[in-house]
């Protein structure tokens, strides 16, 4: 009868040594090769009890029940740490920065009803954050500065109500009745939009912005660049002529046109402008109600034309307008004298436009026809456009009509007065210069003039 082995099964891996129990096989000697010792070994029950590589997946998973306390004491202390930060300080910043990232486009802009210290202003700009999602603001109040005097400084404000902004919003204000709180830098403003191509609104406001229950503090500090007056170039005066005196004592008549490449809608009201040739004021011109829209303006101009001034100063005149004359042309310069508005002088306009010259190119051709015109549709003369004028025409001396007694030597005399006074003009030193290379063109010139003059 075989008697029962009462021997332990040994366990055959070579990482049994590291285990504990009953099967965990004999200790290797110092001296003995562990291999040889190991090299046979029962199985118990016919199995295998060699361990396998284990996958990542299993180690974490050992791990994470081994010590789950121990990480979950780790996540409560992270959080503690990161969710305030995250709100306090994240989310604040990361907002900022899409308000600092967002572009914001001037569309429409009127400054309307100007007076002394107070405007009526429009402002709309497109704003657009850069994120799908929907951001809510609070109520905000912009200073309205110059970049150069700082926000301290600013010429006025304007608070823009609270809305929800999602992707490209239209913000902004309509018809604000707006103190002006610094004069100083809003006439630095108004210098900037009539005489630069483009320049900047800068404003700046702190309001809260939500995005969805979460709240954080933004400032919005932005130049909102934009094209300007630019000097008004392109300014023209056309279909201009000398008219009967009016009622108003103006003897011309045309129009004006103001170009205004802006977005900005800007009342001015009416304009006085000197009017010049050269360094000598030879007349004044006035514009009535003028409100620029963006684009091409163009309004009625009635002034008085100096003739006794002219007339006084031929030669200076002549000689000033020496270039424009050999193209046709009549080289006026216009610079603002004062603006009003409803009767009330606009300090800030007259101060910055005074300083500008607007200079208009007029066609002989079409001064003189406009002025035939005008004569002839008022069954009037030349005479009543001269005024006091007509009789300096006699104080030079060019002849004596007074001893014409019937209308054959009256009209002889008038000959002689228009050939003495060709003779005049043609020995006139700046008509020479003008016309030194074309010597039968300038006396095509004055002839014609002379003809037209008969005419009238």
């Amino acid at each position: 009868m075989a008697v029962p082995d009462d021997r332990p099964a040994y366990l055959t891996s070579n990482n049994a040594k590291y285990s504990l129990g009953i099967h965990r096989g004999p200790l290797v000697s110092k001296n003995v090769d562990e291999g040889s010792q190991l090299a046979q070994v029962e199985s118990a029950g016919g199995l295998s009890l060699e361990t396998r590589k284990l996958k990542a997946s299993e180690k974490f998973q050992r791990h994470w029940k081994r010590f789950w306390c121990l990480h979950l004491l780790v996540t409560i202390i992270f959080l503690a740490i990161f969710l305030p930060v995250f709100f306090l300080v994240a989310i604040p910043a990361i907002s900022q920065m899409v308000v600092n990232k967002s572009n914001l486009v001037l569309v429409n802009a009127a400054v309307l009803n100007p007076r002394p210290n107070v405007i009526s202003l429009t402002l709309e700009s497109a704003l657009d954050l850069k994120i799908a999602l929907p951001v809510r603001i609070e109520p905000i109040t912009l200073d309205l500065f110059v970049r150069d005097a700082g926000a301290s400084n600013a010429w006025g404000e304007t608070t823009i109500d609270g809305m929800v902004i999602k992707g490209n919003s239209t913000l902004g204000v309509s018809n604000v009745e707006t103190p002006l709180t610094n004069l100083t830098t809003w006439v630095e403003y108004v210098h900037n939009v009539v005489n630069d191509k483009e320049t900047p609104l800068s404003v700046r406001g702190v309001t809260n912005s939500y995005l969805g229950v979460l709240k954080s503090k933004v400032t919005m500090d932005k130049d909102i660049t934009s094209p300007v007056l630019n000097q008004f170039k392109g300014f023209s005066i056309s279909n201009s002529g000398l008219t009967p005196k009016l009622d108003d004592g103006s003897n011309l008549i045309g129009n004006a046109t103001l170009p205004n490449p802006s977005v900005l809608t800007l009342d001015l009201g009416t304009i006085i402008l000197d009017v010049k040739s050269g360094d000598l004021v030879i007349g004044n011109a006035t514009l009535k109600d003028v409100t620029l829209y963006p684009g091409s303006n163009t309004f009625p101009l009635t002034g008085v034309l100096d003739l006794n001034t002219i007339l006084h100063n031929l030669g200076k005149v002549l000689a000033s307008q020496a270039s424009a004359l050999k193209n046709g042309t009549l080289a006026l310069d216009t610079v603002t004298r004062s603006i009003t508005w409803n009767g009330t002088l606009v300090p800030y306009y007259t101060e910055i436009m005074s300083g500008l010259t607007l200079t208009a190119n007029v066609a002989i051709a079409d001064l003189l026809k406009n002025t035939i015109h005008n004569f002839l549709s008022s069954n009037s003369s030349l005479t009543d456009a001269l005024g006091d004028a007509s009789g300096l025409l006699g104080s030079l001396n060019l002849t004596d009509s007074a001893g014409a007694s019937n209308t054959a030597s009256a009209a002889l005399a008038e000959s002689s007065k228009l050939a003495a006074m060709k003779a005049k003009l043609k020995s006139n030193v700046a008509v020479r210069d003008i016309f030194k290379d074309h010597p039968i063109k300038r006396d095509m010139i004055l002839d014609s003039l002379a003809g037209m003059y008969m005419k009238l």
